[in-house]
C-alpha cells in the first residue's frame, strides 16, 4: 500500500495521540543513517517539539526527501518526553546543558566539512533547544540557518547569540490563528519557562533584519495549512512548498 501523504498525517496523529496515554515507545520510526556522501555534501538536523519522538519528524524528512534535499538530515531529540510540561522552569538548565553538548557536535561537523550547508529545523517546542543550540556554537563554527515553525516559546525570547552564530539568520513561521497555543502557555508555561505569550501565535518581538518572520497567509489554506498549530508538521505539501525553499543546500 503506497505511504500518500494523507496516510503520513494519519499514521503520525495517531502515534502521538497514543503517545499521550503514556506510551513514548510508540516512536516505532528512525530515518535512515545518512550516508558518507550525504554528509559530505551537507547537514540538516531536525529537533522533534515537545513530544521528543522521532515520529514528530516524519513528515519533515519525506518532504525533504521528495523535494530532492541530498544533505545528511538527522533526527535527534533532545529531552523526554513532555519533559518541559511537567516541569516548566526546572528543566531549563538541563536545556542549556544539553544544548551545550549539541552545539560542540554541530561545530564538530562544521569544522570538518568547512563550506558545506549546516541547517538547524524544529517545530513547536523544539524551538527551545535549536535556539540555545545556535547560541552555544562558537563563533568561529556557526551553521547557515535556523527554522522554526511555530515555536513554543515566549515571544521576547532573546534571539541575539543565535542569530549572531548563523550565516543566513533565522526563519520562523507564526500564525495568530493558534489559539491553542495561549492555553498551553498559560497553565503549562512555553517551553523556554515564560507564563505569556508565545512566539508561535504573536511572533518575535525581536527587531533584527537576520529574524524572518513568516506569518500564516491564506495562500497556505490551499496546501492544507489552516493555521493551527498541527498544520504546520504534519504537511508535506506544505513543507515542500513553504520551508524547503529556506534550506541552504549548497
Amino acid at each position: 500500500m503506497p505511504l500518500t501523504h494523507s496516510r503520513v498525517r494519519l499514521t503520525i496523529t495517531l502515534l502521538l495521540l497514543l503517545s499521550l496515554t503514556g506510551c513514548p515507545a510508540l516512536d516505532v520510526w528512525r530515518p535512515p543513517a545518512p550516508t558518507p556522501e550525504e554528509y559530505a555534501r551537507g547537514l540538516i538536523v531536525l529537533y522533534p517539539g515537545s513530544s521528543n519522538m522521532h515520529i514528530e519528524m516524519l513528515a519533515f524528512y519525506l518532504a525533504l526527501k521528495e523535494a530532492g534535499i541530498d544533505l545528511a538530515i538527522e533526527v535527534r531529540p533532545w529531552g523526554e518526553f513532555l519533559e518541559h510540561v511537567f516541569d516548566p522552569i526546572g528543566t531549563q538548565p538541563l536545556f542549556a546543558q544539553r544544548a551545550e553538548v549539541e552545539a560542540a557536535r554541530v561545530a564538530e561537523y562544521v569544522r570538518a566539512h568547512p563550506g558545506k550547508p549546516v541547517n538547524l529545523m524544529t517545530f513547536s517546542g523544539g524551538a527551545v533547544f535549536a535556539v540555545l543550540t545556535a547560541a552555544a556554537l562558537p563563533q568561529d563554527a556557526p551553521v547557515n540557518r535556523v527554522i522554526l515553525l511555530s515555536p513554543g516559546i515566549w515571544t521576547g525570547t532573546p534571539l541575539a547569540e543565535a542569530l549572531d552564530r548563523t550565516t543566513q539568520g533565522l526563519v520562523s513561521y507564526y500564525s495568530p490563528g493558534e489559539n491553542g497555543v495561549y492555553l498551553v502557555a498559560q497553565f503549562f508555561g512555553t517551553a523556554d519557562g515564560y507564563f505569556s505569550e508565545p512566539a508561535a501565535a504573536l511572533g518575535f518581538s525581536t527587531s533584527d533584519p537576520r529574524l524572518i518572520q513568516i506569518p500564516w497567509s491564506e495562500d497556505m489554506r490551499a496546501f492544507g495549512n489552516n493555521g493551527e498549530h498541527l498544520d504546520y508538521f504534519f504537511n508535506i505539501p506544505w513543507i515542500k512548498e513553504f520551508v524547503v525553499p529556506w534550506i541552504i543546500t549548497r
